[in-house]
Formats: C-alpha cells, structure tokens, sequence
C-alpha cells in the first residue's frame, strides 16, 4: 500500500516539504508555541484536537522547551533517497521499479494539492502512469492533502477494502 507518494511529484510540492523538515531539531518554548507554529503554515487545513495530539505526541522535552522527536538526520536521508528516485519528470528512476510490482497494490492519492499552489506529491498523471505500468494495482483518490489523506474516511474505507479480513 502507498499513501501519496508512488511517481514523480509536482517539483512545487519540495517547498512544503522542505519547510515541514526544517523544524525537525528547533527548539521551541513551549508545544503550545511549536503547535501554533505548524497550525500556522497551514498544512493541515481543518484542524481538530487530533492534530493538536498528534503534534503534541511528536514533542519531547530539551533544555530550553521541546522539540520534535523525528529524527532530523532520518528524514534527511529519506529525503536524499527521495531525491534520487522521485525527481520530477518521465525519466525518474521510480518509473523503472513499477514494473516489479506484481502483488495487488493499494496507492491513496490526494486530490488537494500539498498546500494550496505547491502542486501535488502524486500528481493525477503520475497515478494513471502507475495504475497503467501496474496491473495489479488499484488508485483511490481521496479528497484530502498529503498530511490529512491518512486520516480521511475514505482513506479508512479504501484500505478496509483492501486488505484481507482473514
């Protein structure tokens, strides 16, 4: 199963990205003051008490306030990979792994761009690109961006269906 990222994304989508990544390692005063911070760029835009447990959970403690508890070098690193096979364009080296995909696959794309303006993690032509080169797979588009397609209903029902109940 893949959640949005599955092809080349829209190259807009990196300054979100990179932007989420930024606060990895910040301290800051206080989780409320982090937490109005992210509220604030907007990612998330119906923001509910689950967000507000969800980044709180992510905190931890330092000298001086909190700070997020991912691991800044991970997601660098994860970013590097990313870099390196998902750069935009017919040619990413993503494209060559598809055709070794012969389980059924399950791709969640998100229908609403990263942030208003910044284009999309999966952009529509990269999931056709992919349903077509994979037989076995099925795309569900999911009227959420790439942060709130996880916790979106339809996201739920879509891997309900997929995965097996025995």
């Amino acid at each position: 199963m893949l959640v949005d990222p599955a092809g080349s994304p829209d190259e807009r989508a990196a300054v979100p990205v990179v932007a989420s990544v930024s606060r990895l390692g910040a301290v800051y005063p206080s989780a409320q003051a982090a937490i109005a911070l992210i509220k604030q760029t907007g990612i998330v835009p119906e923001w509910d008490q689950y967000w507000d447990r969800y980044f709180t959970y992510e905190l931890r403690e330092v000298d001086g306030g909190v700070t997020a508890s991912s691991d800044r070098g991970a997601v660098l690193e994860d970013l590097g990979y990313g870099a390196a096979m998902y750069w935009p364009g017919p040619d990413a080296p993503i494209h060559a792994l598809w055709t070794a995909v012969t389980m059924p696959a399950l791709v969640l794309r998100a229908r609403r761009e990263i942030l208003p303006g910044f284009g999309f993690i999966l952009p529509a032509a990269e999931a056709e690109r992919f349903a077509a080169a994979v037989p076995s797979a099925r795309v569900v588009q999911i009227d959420a961006n790439h942060y709130t397609i996880t916790t979106h209903d339809d996201s739920i029902a879509a891997i309900g269906t997929f995965l097996p109940t025995s």
